[in-house]
Parts: structure tokens; sequence; C-alpha cells
């Protein structure tokens, strides 16, 4: 009979529950049966790109730095974190449904818009979107988290992973995607990021909170003019929230970002989408 570390079959499973979540996916309930949902596993060397872009966009969005310390932290460890990567194309409208929600009127002038304008990425996602397939994709990521949990493994469904997959070239036929890193085996670390301590002092940690959700730092807005409580005594000397355009200097700093995120894309992408290419043979 063969003795099997613990650690190791943890690990393994982590993997194989990427594996079932993938199923789940596929299982979810759908709206419009139109969905045409694609799904990868990816590890190892293959996140490389991920991280990559992860590290040239951080300086100007501290989600991105905070996702970004904790894969290169596991990466770098020996323990990748299997990701979980689901994606669509949400661009047209098969239903004939003229619902309306969209913003168009029919579905044959949202096709007809899509299929001149479509191409732009966002912030995140392309567009435009078609609302029904947009729920049923929802669905799927909602059903292999689930099936995640089943496991009770540690999983969080990730725009930013999806932001940076799509900028290196995964998944390229679709207008969507979500990446849901699983694991590892052990402490709940999307909310505990010992890891990322050393990476970040408190104070810079603190600004990204604030900055990234200002709302949950007002004080009562009901003065149409709520401060920010950016300090303990924040009464004593009261800040608040402006609105007003980048300085010269925040331009320059960002157009800079871009740049390295502009050649990181094109060091990656030949590469990761040739094997979408070898695949298609």
């Amino acid at each position: 009979m063969a003795r099997i570390d613990g650690r190791v079959a943890a690990r393994e499973a982590v993997l194989e529950s990427a594996k079932l979540a993938a199923a789940a996916a596929y299982r979810a309930p759908m709206l419009t049966g139109k969905l045409n949902l694609k799904t990868e596993i990816i590890t190892d060397e293959d996140q490389d790109p991920i991280i990559d872009f992860f590290e040239a966009v951080k300086s100007i969005s501290p989600v991105m730095f905070f996702d970004y310390e904790t894969l290169k932290y596991f990466r770098e460890k020996g323990e990748t974190l299997p990701i979980l990567l689901l994606g669509a194309d949400l661009t047209r409208s098969e239903l004939g449904w003229d619902c309306g929600a969209c913003g168009f009127e029919t579905c044959a002038d949202f096709n007809a818009y899509a299929k001149e304008k479509k191409g732009g990425t966002g912030l995140m996602w392309g567009g435009p979107t078609c609302n029904w397939k947009l729920m049923d994709f929802s669905a799927a990521c909602d059903f292999a988290c689930a099936s995640i949990a089943q496991c009770r493994l540690d999983c969080r469904a990730m725009g930013t992973i999806g932001a940076a997959a799509a900028g290196v070239g995964f998944l390229p036929d679709c207008s969507i995607r979500i990446g849901v890193p699983i694991g590892p085996p052990g402490d709940f670390i999307y909310f505990s990021r010992s890891q990322n301590l050393n990476a970040i002092s408190y104070e810079e940690q603190r600004e990204g909170i604030v900055r990234t959700s200002p709302t949950n730092w007002q004080a009562f807005p009901g003065s149409t003019k709520p401060c920010i409580k950016t300090k303990q005594d924040w009464w004593n000397n009261m800040e608040y929230v402006k609105f007003e355009p980048p300085s010269t200097e925040e331009q320059t700093f960002t157009l800079e970002c871009f740049d390295r995120v502009m050649k990181v894309s094109q060091k990656h992408t030949p590469h990761v989408t040739a094997w979408y290419n070898e695949k298609d043979k």
C-alpha cells in the first residue's frame, strides 16, 4: 500500500477541483442557450505572462497591485495557484428578443453596431454586451465558484485576472474574461494576505484602500460635502474628495505605465496565441 504525503495530495486536489469547476461552469443553467462558454486552466509558467502584465500596471492600480503580489508570491514559492479562466463573446445576439436592455431598440441594431464598432477593450472588457448572455456568463462563473466551495477550497472570481489574461492574448475570441484562482489548501489568503505586508507599507495599503473604496470611508453625506476618514482624528483636519483633472505629472506617469503595458503585451501575445493556432489545426 502506497503512502501519500497529505500536503502533496492537497495540492493535487486543488488542480482536480479546477477541473470539476470547469465541468460545473458548463452545467450552469442558461437563459439563452447561446453562450458558447470557453474555459482554460492555467498553471505554472503559463501564468508568467499574466503576472508580468500585473507588474506593468500595478503602479496605477492598487487592486492590481494586491492581486499581483498574491499570484507572484505563490508562483515564486513553487505552489502556483491554478487559475480557471472563463470567457465568452457577448457582442452578438442571436435571440431576436428586442428587449432593449443593451441600449438598442432591437437585436439587429445591436448586432449592426457591434459588427462595426466592437474591438475596444474598455478598462476590463470589450463591448457592446448582450445582457442576457451576460447573465448566462455570470451563472457559469457562479457555478464554477460554488463547485470549488463544495471542495472546501478558497477561490475568488477576479476581473483583474481576466483583464491581464486578455492583455497578453488568452481566449482571443472572447469579449469578457474572468479568472478564478483556486487554493491554496490552507489559509484564506484573499482577505488575509500576509505575503503582501512585506511588499507594501501600512500607509501605502491604507491609501490604496481609501482610493479604491472611498465610499466606505466617507462621513455622513447629508451635509452634501462628506469628508474622507483618512486618519484616526479625521475630524481635526478634514479631507475631501476633489473633482479635478489629473496633473501633468500624473498624466505623464500614466502614459509611461501604459507604455510598459504595451511592451508586455507585445512580448507575450505571439507566444500565447500560438497555442490557439496549434489547437485549431
